[in-house]
């Protein structure tokens, strides 16, 4: 069996660990991607727009509230959330609720005036790793979930909803675990074979893998919301590193960039890796706090593999990045990203994102 090139060792805690990424059928995945197409349609008819918005998906219903500036109408909100739902692959007709709110302005007169929206801690990490500077596993399970979407949608053979989960132990994957939904009629046989085949092993080598289960023990024919609620900012460490570094707590999906749950998260990420990637170190993690009303952050904290740099570390930051909300919206021009394809696999694992481009510093 080939070893992993697989640099987050560094880390002695990582020698052992699992990570898990889910399909774009999964119930909280579609409540985000749901939340991150209505902040795109408001974005797109005003980039200046103020969007706070979380979806509960149960049975045949949806639930969408949150709060939106300067006007609820300018986007139809019903139409948005009933075709994202069916672009993923789910044919029942949705019964959509929508209770978003305006703004309120106590809120909105804060962040007008570029000061922080609340108080909040954010953390950035990235390593020396070929895998997009991500530690191996989180990489290749959000690789793997993306690839089984993708035969989905080639194939028909099996239905939106599901997960996948990697174990490692040392250098090499222990086990893997895939659970896909599929109709009553499947030959499950015939899928197990095609997405090793097919999807599997376009990612990670099968003799790579000592344990492969997929749909093991159970059928999986209900999904989405009918088998299970979805909630939006749910799936956080999904979203970010899988919960090998430590989070703030906030979600990401359906905030536009003025709140710092997302853009600083982003920024934090931008940083980490520029660190890295220029050599700087082999390992980055950066946290950020915030205090409602302020401008300036209140704490910036950095640690690398080597603790005796990371006060020279942190000056060079302070001096090449600038973590005031607009200055971060501005940095990484967040007000042009289509962000609903950042709700799946992850928001750091395509390099295309602005945030995980790579500067000379």
């Amino acid at each position: 069996m080939k070893s992993l090139n697989n640099s987050i060792n560094i880390f002695a805690k990582f020698k052992n660990y699992a990570v898990e990424s889910v399909l774009e059928g999964h119930p909280d995945k579609v409540c985000d991607q749901i939340c991150d197409a209505i902040l795109d349609a408001y974005l797109e008819v005003d980039e200046s727009a103020k969007v706070a918005v979380e979806c509960l998906g149960t049975g045949s219903f949806l639930i969408i509230g949150g709060e939106v500036f300067p006007d609820i109408s300018m986007v139809d909100i019903n139409d948005i959330a009933a075709t994202v739902y069916q672009q993923i692959g789910y044919v029942k007709k949705l019964n959509i609720l929508n209770k978003l709110n305006l703004q309120s302005e106590q809120l909105r007169n804060v962040i007008l005036n570029g000061v922080a929206g609340d108080q909040g801690i954010m953390y950035g990490f990235a390593c020396n790793s070929v895998f997009n500077y991500l530690p191996y596993g989180v990489y290749m399970v959000n690789a793997l979930a993306k690839e089984i979407d993708l035969l989905r949608k080639r194939t028909a053979l099996y239905l939106p909803d599901g997960k996948v989960q990697i174990s490692i132990k040392g250098d090499y994957i222990d086990t893997l675990i895939i659970s896909v939904q599929h109709s009553i009629n499947s030959n499950i046989e015939q899928i197990k074979e095609i997405i090793l085949n097919q999807a599997v092993s376009k990612i990670i080598p099968l003799e790579n893998i000592n344990n492969i289960f997929i749909n093991h023990k159970s059928n999986f024919i209900k999904g989405g919301f009918v088998n299970d609620t979805g909630l939006s900012g749910r799936k956080i460490m999904i979203d970010t590193y899988c919960g090998l570094v430590p989070h703030g707590g906030g979600s990401l999906s359906g905030k536009d960039p003025s709140k710092l749950d997302r853009s600083a998260t982003y920024m934090t990420r931008f940083v980490a890796k520029n660190i890295v990637a220029n050599e700087l170190a082999k390992f980055c993690l950066i946290c950020v706090a915030y205090a409602f009303g302020f401008e300036k952050h209140i704490m910036l904290e950095v640690k690398t593999d080597n603790p005796e740099n990371d006060v020279k570390i942190a000056k060079i930051i302070s001096e090449k990045f600038d973590f005031r909300p607009k200055a971060i919206i501005e940095r990484l021009k967040l007000t042009k990203v289509k962000f609903r394809q950042t709700a799946t696999y992850g928001h750091f694992f395509d390099s295309k994102y602005n945030w995980e481009q790579i500067i000379t510093i």
